[in-house]
């Protein structure tokens, strides 16, 4: 990028270091008064950054004061956090040691010692900060900041009547616009929004309607405005609406009057308006807008078009349609090299056509990139179109209007630098790699980007991070589970090539530079591979101290990892089996992430590292225990290990409160194995398999798992062992004291020996019409040989997957499986839009159920007033059910 805006990496590390300077790790240490001045220093510092982010700052002057502050900030920032490892250190060994509360902070050896030395170290940062304060106040603010204009993002005004030298592949989502608008006459204003991301041809498409003959003949009047920053004012909007209308300029400024002539020039007139461009989603400022225009003309079939990046635009302007605009075919993108690069007599080579269509797949399906890289190669030889190929596409265009520009255009218009660090961050991922959301925000939580406020906790803001970012088109593809809940998404490579073009050195990523040089001071590093690049290990050796994330796929020396005592995110990724004798030396680690690898145990000494928010160790089959000492990492969140039924618990994994990811536990005979572990784990979300049920002794045990009072937990498997001896089982109140929470989204209860399910799932009798489980998507009984009875499940609305395997005892499936005794159907059509039974079931398998008999199926003369059953169920596969032999009404 050719100008330099504040950079949002140091904002957002300001805003943490306050943070940090106003706990009250200064009381507990010591240091009081010299905390107050770190804390006075930086949030001088941060208002000089808010200002100063908002006006473009270009001299060389800004850049050496940027690079001075980040060095600073990030050597406090590994101070206090060194100092903060020490208190939580001693808390959690003198636990362990004395088995009581006591006042950590006086039991400091040497106290008077530690404190001088915490002192004397805050207090040369001190120093540096004023000198670096100094120099902003000095010459940055009056000279570069304060007399410049406040930035403003530049935008290209737009227009109806531009002629677009080349559009392919957009005929038929023209089409299917045009007849929409052509056709549809039920409302006064009605809204089709246009969303994708930069440089997609939104504005050459809308255009395209816009022109198209059917609107000329069909519109009295066309209108186009482009919108862009000009949004948070609608009497502006209003104004420059007018103009357009009247060709001419509009002289007085009062909503009234600008209203009024509107209304003049419209009076029953229908009316086509494109908003291009349109950027404020402020639900306020639209109602507003819509509700006067309404009132301008109360003719029906009157139309705006709005072009959008952004996702929440786009719903706030019609929550109900959007037409998302997709990227073109590779061989679209090569028709517009072709014809932007040679004339319509030129014959192009076999060979230039087979590059051509190479750096066609560069261009990700950009209209806008096909259009800049064929003007760049416009009578050009074959040695420039394969020098293009091999540059990347970003090295061939440097003007201002380059690609990457359109697309910062969005970058710049993030609404806080933390939103901007979190996407810049992403560069570290290889291109066109699948990034999974839980993964990218316990890498944000790592690198401490995501602090708690306000009683939202990391995990949430994250997510709202995430989610902004993916509504504005920095990721696309996104897929998501039965539930509704995305799993994870891909950034397009030029977006990709944006990120990389922010975050310069900050993050490196040797694969998608294809370069054997690593710039110095690198943060976060990511490399495939160390053999045969000594000059990968050099670099690595050079940067050990300022890294903070490394990714790697190959094996780290000792020697060279050691050195990296500030790094808070490790990635290892190949064939080891243990982890490095000096992992336990690296305090600040936040993240370990050591899957698909042959590691077959950690370290006690892994314990030790007290800040330990994510480990995760998936597809590690030789994984044969976790750490005995595991309670001790009292920072942990998110425990990302999947094992079978045989693996033993650690010890006392209660004791790790903060714990939001649990993929299994598996109960054990022995106090801090048993279900009551659970219970003290207040924040577990997501997925959670609980096994060897057996081990549970009654109603009172089980619900010491407190699964009641765990609202995030949308995924539960019970399990109890398939080989237990006796036939003297508890079953039956062991499951009734697991009553799940109400959010329940996905159950699967397995090997369970009752013969009645509890009365939380058997919904036999509902009072008030009020519906157990009523969010339950999922349903899996397996392999519950006993049970006399499948429970009533047709009431049960969001129901979509239901398997019902291995009841072998079940003889006959009844009316009550539709719905119960007592419920009114009536009152629930009334009540819930005519639902009926199994309402939203799509697949049903039933299986293994060797004494079923009979299915009695409801109808509408019975006591139970059902309609209808199954209404969306696409597939039904009954296996293994040799003696069924009715199918009936009843």
């Amino acid at each position: 990028m050719a100008e330099i805006v504040i950079d949002s990496a140091v904002q957002v590390l300001v805003e943490k270091l306050i943070a940090v300077a106003s706990e009250e790790i200064g009381l507990i240490l010591g240091v009081k008064e010299e905390l107050a001045s770190l804390k006075d220093s930086f949030t001088k510092i941060q208002a000089f950054l808010n200002d100063a982010s908002k006006r473009q700052v270009e001299e060389e002057a800004a850049k050496l004061w940027l690079k001075d502050l980040e060095s600073i900030a990030y050597e406090a920032d590994n101070l206090l956090d060194e100092f903060n490892y020490e208190i939580v250190r001693r808390k959690v060994e003198i636990k362990n040691q004395m088995k009581r509360k006591v006042c950590f902070f006086f039991c400091f050896s040497n106290p008077v010692l530690f404190r001088s030395k915490l002192a004397h170290k805050i207090k040369n940062l001190n120093i540096k900060l004023k000198t670096v304060n100094d120099t902003a106040v000095g010459y940055l603010i009056p000279s570069r900041v304060a007399k410049s204009a406040t930035f403003v993002p530049p935008v290209t005004e737009t227009d109806s009547v531009t002629v677009d030298p080349i559009v392919v592949g957009r005929e038929k989502d023209v089409s299917v616009i045009v007849d929409m608008l052509v056709n549809s006459n039920d409302k006064v204003v009605s809204v089709v929004p246009i969303i994708g991301m930069g440089g997609l041809g939104k504005t050459t498409f809308a255009r395209l309607i816009f022109n198209d003959q059917r609107m000329v003949k069909h519109f009295y009047k066309r209108i186009w405005v482009c919108v862009s920053q000009n949004f948070d004012s609608t009497t502006n909007l209003f104004k420059r609406i007018l103009e357009s209308v009247t060709n001419d300029v509009v002289q007085f400024e009062g909503r009234e009057t600008i209203l009024q002539k509107l209304k003049e020039e419209l009076k029953d007139k229908r009316f086509l308006l494109v908003l291009d461009d349109l950027w404020n989603d402020e639900q306020k400022y639209w109602e507003d807008f819509r509700s006067s225009l309404v009132g301008i003309n109360s003719v029906n079939g009157n139309f705006i078009i709005v072009t959008t990046r952004s996702n929440s635009v786009a719903s706030i302007v019609n929550p109900r349609y959007q037409h998302s605009l997709g990227v073109l075919s590779d061989d679209h993108i090569w028709d517009i090299i072709k014809m932007r690069a040679f004339s319509n007599e030129e014959e192009v080579s076999e060979h230039l056509e087979n590059i051509g269509r190479k750096i066609a797949r560069k261009c990700g399906g950009l209209p806008l990139a096909a259009n800049m890289i064929g003007a760049t190669l416009q009578r050009k030889d074959i040695d420039d179109w394969t020098s293009v190929l091999q540059s990347g596409f970003s090295d061939s265009t440097r003007d201002t209007s380059g690609v990457l520009q359109v697309l910062k255009l969005s970058f710049d218009r993030l609404p806080s630098p933390l939103l901007k660090k979190c996407f810049a961050y992403c560069s570290i991922f290889f291109e066109d790699q699948e990034i999974e959301k839980e993964l990218l925000i316990q890498l944000w939580m790592a690198e401490g980007l995501l602090v708690e406020n306000d009683g939202n906790d990391m995990e949430s803001l994250g997510s709202r991070v995430y989610d902004i970012l993916l509504q504005n088109s920095f990721f696309q593809e996104a897929e998501k589970n039965e539930f509704g809940i995305i799993k994870h998404s891909k950034m397009h490579d030029l977006l990709h090539d944006l990120a990389c073009s922010i975050s310069k050195v900050e993050s490196f990523n040797v694969e998608n530079h294809k370069s054997d040089i690593i710039p110095p001071r690198v943060r976060n590093l990511a490399i495939r591979s160390l053999d045969d690049h000594e000059s990968y290990k050099m670099a690595l050796k050079e940067n050990a101290n300022y890294l903070r994330a490394l990714f790697s796929s190959d094996k780290i020396p000792d020697s060279l990892l050691g050195d990296c005592k500030n790094l808070r995110t490790l990635l290892l990724q190949s064939d080891m089996e243990e982890l490095t004798a000096s992992i336990p030396k690296l305090i600040h680690l936040r993240f370990i992430d050591v899957s698909f690898t042959d590691i077959r145990s950690f370290p006690e000494s892994i314990c030790k590292l007290y800040n330990l928010q994510t480990l995760r160790a998936l597809r590690c089959f030789s994984l044969q225990e976790l750490p005995s000492q595991l309670r001790s990492l009292i920072s942990l969140r998110h425990l990302v290990v999947h094992r079978g039924e045989d693996f033993e618990m650690p010890l006392e994994i209660g004791k790790l409160t903060c714990l939001r990811t649990l993929k299994f536990f598996n109960i054990g005979h022995e106090n801090g194995r048993r279900i009551e572990e659970l219970g003290y784990l207040k924040n577990l979300r997501g997925k959670v398999v609980i096994r060897r049920l057996q081990h549970v002794n009654g109603k009172a045990e089980a619900a010491r798992a407190c699964l009641t009072e765990k609202p995030n937990i949308h995924k539960l498997k019970l399990v109890w062992s398939r080989s237990r001896e006796g036939n003297n089982f508890d079953d039956e109140q062991v499951l009734e004291g697991l009553d799940p929470h109400p959010n329940i989204k996905s159950l699967s209860i397995e090997g369970f020996c009752g013969d009645n399910l509890p009365s939380w799932i058997m919904n036999r009798s509902i009072s008030d019409q009020v519906i157990r489980l009523e969010k339950l998507i999922e349903l899996e009984l397996i392999n519950c040989k006993r049970c006399l009875e499948i429970p009533t499940l047709g009431c049960l609305p969001l129901l979509k997957f239901l398997v019902l395997t291995g009841l072998e005892n079940v003889k006959s499936i009844g009316p009550w499986f539709y719905y119960p005794h007592n419920y009114d159907i009536n009152e629930s059509r009334r009540r819930r839009n005519n639902r009926l039974a199994f309402p939203a079931l799509e697949k049903f398998t039933l299986g293994s159920m060797t004494n079923l008999e009979e299915w009695i199926e409801m109808s509408s003369n019975d006591s139970y007033q059902v309609v209808n059953a199954f209404p969306r169920l696409e597939y039904l596969k009954i296996d293994g059910c040799p003696n069924i032999s009715r199918f009936s009404k009843s």
